[in-house]
């Protein structure tokens, strides 16, 4: 009888676990589908899921640009998103976009394009088989850099017209494996669809 006892608390143990942890998840998932864009780009937490490839910090970072220039942001969500943005940024990009700086000219960037009722509509990436590595040997030394090459294009509407742009992105791998940006140019061209 004891034995009997027993298992029936271990197994409504299990059960309850069980339910828990599936109403638990439930409850998250929702929670997350219920934010806004802005909201999912600010709680994302890049010191913990940064992401993997020199393509996914090109999609984040477009996610962000997209927030600046088509959402409307008050002043705490501005200064969050370019906390995001900078942490995408390598080390020497940062060393001449001080985050002060950094952050004047973003306002000013979004007030432009509001002043121009511009906003983007559209971000892609190229595809993951289009993103160019090459290692960079550093003058001088036996040190290599590992860059990553990734293109991306906005589709954008400027009260009532369409232009697409196109930018490279140059990444370096930093210390900790993480794909950093070192810097990013307009190109002529097309970029693949995103995925």
């Amino acid at each position: 009888m004891k034995k009997a006892r027993l298992i029936i608390i271990a197994i409504a143990c299990i059960c309850l676990i069980c339910g828990g942890y599936f109403l638990f998840s439930q409850n998250n998932t929702v929670s997350e589908e219920n934010l806004t864009e802005v909201e999912k780009v600010l709680v994302k937490d890049l010191k913990k899921d940064y992401p993997k490839t020199p393509r996914e910090v090109v999609k984040f970072y477009n996610r962000i640009v997209k927030c600046y220039y088509s959402e409307k942001l008050s002043d705490k969500e501005i200064e969050d998103m370019v906390d995001q943005m900078l942490y995408l940024l390598d080390e020497d990009l940062l060393v001449v976009n001080p985050r002060d700086e950094y952050y004047r000219s973003v306002v000013a960037d979004i007030k432009d394009y509001n002043s121009k009722n511009k906003r983007i509509v559209n971000t892609d990436v190229c595809d993951s088989n289009d993103v160019t590595y090459v290692d960079d040997v550093k003058d001088g030394s036996n040190e290599v850099d590992k860059l990553a090459y990734v293109n991306a294009s906005y589709f954008i509407n400027t009260d009532g017209e369409f232009t697409n742009t196109y930018q490279q992105f140059v990444l370096r791998q930093d210390d900790d494996g993480l794909w950093k940006i070192l810097t990013f140019y307009e190109v002529e061209g097309e970029a693949e669809e995103d995925d």
